[in-house]
């Protein structure tokens, strides 16, 4: 029970700190011509992601997660380390699985 106390506690000192905005400037003009980012940047910051290897690993993570809870006997470890798993097995076939255009 004092846990409980403590934890709310600290939620109230921490909410009014998150409530404050800063001073009310106006925002900043956008030019009439916004450059976009360059799809090269965008691979550079995910080199091995496309949508397919998302879908993959999503597939896989819930998969997993359903899995563990259902064979662990339930709780949030157990989703957890399922999720964990379907999202290795998830990303090995992605990468393992052969490719139609070769």
């Amino acid at each position: 029970m004092t846990r409980i106390l403590v934890l709310l506690a600290l939620l109230v000192l921490a909410l009014p700190a998150a409530a404050q905005s800063p001073a009310a400037a106006p925002p900043p003009a956008a030019p009439a011509m916004a450059p976009t980012a360059a799809p090269n940047a965008v691979e550079a910051a995910l080199p091995g992601i496309t949508a397919g290897h998302a879908a993959a690993l999503g597939a896989g993570m819930f998969v997993g997660a359903m899995a563990g809870s259902a064979l662990i006997n339930g709780g949030a470890v157990a989703a957890l380390v399922g999720a964990a798993a379907g999202l290795t097995i998830g990303h090995w076939y992605w990468t393992e699985r052969p490719d139609e255009t070769d």
